[in-house]
């Protein structure tokens, strides 16, 4: 069909940048007539779904509430193509990389999609399938674009796209589970901001003529199963070869150990070098020894060069690297401090019908956050529920196991809330009957929870899937996978100095974490979702004003472009107090340990106890004795001789209980 202009070009509007993408003159309207010829094309229905203006004529909302017939005439405003035909069978596969939240683009986030979309690209290639990468608009958004020769199932495709969440991050997978309305912008079409979706590498001509079957496909998804990272960080795999002559200067796990010598940063520098910095956390380095790292780890590539957008990398300048490389710190410490806690973490169940259950009970909790948010948010204490059933969530799908042992100080770490509130927060859950508790704490040993399995579902509901015939391994360990990289999400947002009570308090950590999904809340959007008074709402809006965290826009606040907590945390003086607090909760259960210690002592039979090497010796226990077991010291007595708590907290905050003091010398 030769090319025309539309028969509406006559009429059009004139154009303005950033409000329509409406041709204004006749090159714009070739570009436009030229991308509507390629829509037609690849369209497996008979019509797309297109924008509309509002009252103002202006395109502000990102939905497309309207459909165009697949004809001669192209669309006035910008238009997403369906992925699947009206069978529900998909023709076309889009893997959207998006690197920017709803309020803004997010710089880290967007580099990161970049990687990941060049990542999805060389495994495509590596399998000969045929696809084009386009920059879907002005923002820098990528998409991968595969043409099939026939019709494959919404099921197959799913599992493709949960596949593909488990390999990347910052891929948007929803439309490969839509088989009815998922779509996306096709190539060169239209963006509402006045760009246009451009190919940067592969030929439209391969989507027009496709070649790739249903069995690559599902090769497709075995390969990214295999490839995917594991469910725990420290049991992550790096993504390409290692250089065996590099040695960090200080001692990492294996896997760390590992991300830190792969070479230029595998096939995804940006989630390698996140890796090098979660494994430095969790191993207790200070920022000057990741700087120090930085300069010369092959795997930190990523914090010394760029990716161009066009598959290449150009050298970073001294001010850029060294802002990334604090801002992913802050972050890697932020995601160990929540992994910290799990000793067993990672632990495959041998039989995947409890893994099954355990799925489904965190889905129905997450499916309970967004579908029924009035019910935790109707006061601050619901919310603080909210955090310590998330927690709960995430340790049961990091340990693989339905009974997971909680202890009151770990999930207050884990949120940022204070013990005294967690425990009031696990009481209240265990009463509306959302947790169970299993066992209460016993000595040293922390009680034990459960999720309930049949969560916010009344009896005898219908079950998606039979107890005992739970979903193929693939497809349930890359739910899980996903359903991890959630609840991270969920619990890192408001976990900072800032929000603690000494700072801000919880409630604004809230409203932070919810600027991240939201564009922009007003004054009554915030007070019915935190379920405070909209007095109260304007007080905490208006700190975070004060501290520049929140911006004035259009339709109420928004956040700022720039993540300012570091430094309202300076300015308030609470810089540290979580790290100060998980100190302080450490020592309590250092003297709490220590005191049962001295009680079995006391309530052993003379003959029982353990006997000192010499008469002079003061520790309780030693490891020649009792392999494995701690060495304690007398326990501090009073005038009374009764215990002395507060000395023996005295001994614990400065250390004098740890191997290299005093009374560990004087013992040998």
């Amino acid at each position: 069909m030769p090319k025309r202009l539309p028969q509406a070009a006559g009429a059009l509007p004139e154009r303005r940048v950033g409000v329509s993408s409406t041709p204004a003159t006749a090159e714009d309207a070739d570009e436009t007539w030229r991308a509507w010829e390629v829509t037609r094309r690849l369209s497996p229905r008979g019509a797309v779904r297109v924008m509309k203006r509002d009252a103002y004529g202006r395109l502000d909302e990102n939905s497309y509430p309207s459909t165009h017939l697949v004809g001669p005439v192209a669309p006035l405003t910008p238009w997403c193509l369906n992925l699947a035909d009206d069978a529900g069978l998909f023709w076309l596969l889009c893997f959207d990389f998006d690197g920017k939240d709803k309020h803004g683009v997010d710089p880290d986030l967007m580099e990161l999609a970049h990687d990941e979309c060049d990542a999805l690209s060389g495994v495509l290639a590596e399998l000969s399938i045929e696809h084009v990468v386009c920059q879907s608009s002005g923002t820098g958004g990528r998409h991968i674009w595969v043409a099939l020769t026939a019709g494959i199932s919404a099921d197959e495709v799913a599992v493709l796209g949960r596949a593909a969440r488990a390999n990347y991050r910052t891929l948007d997978h929803g439309m490969l589970h839509n088989a009815r309305t998922g779509a996306a912008r096709p190539p060169l079409s239209p963006h509402r901001d006045g760009s246009a979706s451009s190919v940067l590498r592969g030929r439209i001509d391969v989507l027009l003529a496709p070649s790739t079957t249903a069995g690559m496909v599902a090769d497709l998804a075995r390969v990214l199963d295999v490839r995917k990272p594991a469910v725990r960080s420290a049991e992550s795999v790096p993504s390409g070869p290692v250089d065996a002559r590099h040695s960090a200067h200080r001692p990492l796990g294996a896997s760390g150990t590992a991300h830190m010598a792969t070479i230029g940063g595998g096939s995804n520098p940006s989630w390698t070098g996140f890796m090098c910095l979660l494994a430095a956390a969790h191993a207790s380095w200070q920022y000057a020894d990741v700087q120090h790292a930085a300069k010369t780890a092959p795997g930190m590539e990523h914090y010394r060069s760029k990716n161009t957008g066009r598959g290449g990398r150009r050298t970073r300048s001294v001010a850029e690297a060294a802002e990334r490389l604090g801002r992913q710190w802050e972050k890697a410490q932020q995601y160990a401090a929540i992994q910290r806690p799990l000793p067993q973490a990672g632990r495959t169940p041998a039989d995947l019908t409890e893994l099954e259950g355990i799925v489904r009970a965190v889905d129905a909790v997450l499916s309970s956050f967004q579908a029924a948010p009035g019910r935790w948010d109707t006061s601050e204490a619901a919310q603080s529920q909210r955090s310590i059933l998330a927690a709960v969530a995430y340790l049961s799908l990091q340990t693989g196991k339905r009974v997971v042992a909680a202890s009151i100080r770990d999930l207050a770490l884990m949120t940022g809330l204070g013990r005294t509130t967690a425990a009031t927060a696990l009481t209240a859950l265990a009463g509306q009957d959302l947790l169970a508790r299993i066992s209460t704490s016993d000595g040293g040993n922390a009680a034990e929870w459960r999720l309930t399995p049949e969560f916010s579902t009344a009896s005898g509901t219908v079950r998606s899937q039979p107890l005992h015939n739970p979903r193929p391994p693939t497809e349930l360990f890359n739910t899980r996978a996903d359903q991890v990289a959630t609840l991270e999400q969920l619990l890192t947002d408001q976990r900072h100095d800032l929000f603690t009570r000494a700072g801000l308090g919880h409630l604004a950590g809230k409203v932070y974490a919810l600027l991240r999904h939201s564009p922009a809340l007003t004054v009554d959007s915030a007070a019915r979702l935190l379920g405070v008074s909209t007095r109260h709402t304007i007080t905490v809006l208006s700190r975070l004003r004060h501290y520049k965290l929140i911006i004035r826009h259009p339709d109420g606040w928004a956040r700022s472009k720039r993540d300012l907590r570091d430094h309202a945390a300076r300015l308030i003086g609470v810089t540290g107090l979580l790290r100060d607090r998980a100190n302080r909760y450490r020592n309590e259960r250092e003297v709490w340990a220590w005191w049962l210690a001295e009680v079995n002592q006391m309530n052993s039979a003379p003959t029982r106890r353990t006997r000192r090497p010499h008469v002079s010796s003061r520790t309780l226990q030693f490891v020649d004795d009792l392999p494995g077991e701690r060495q304690w010291p007398r326990y501090p007595r009073a005038a009374d001789g009764r215990g002395d708590h507060r000395e023996a907290r005295y001994w614990a905050s400065n250390g004098m209980l740890e191997p290299g003091s005093l009374w560990y010398s004087s013992a040998a």
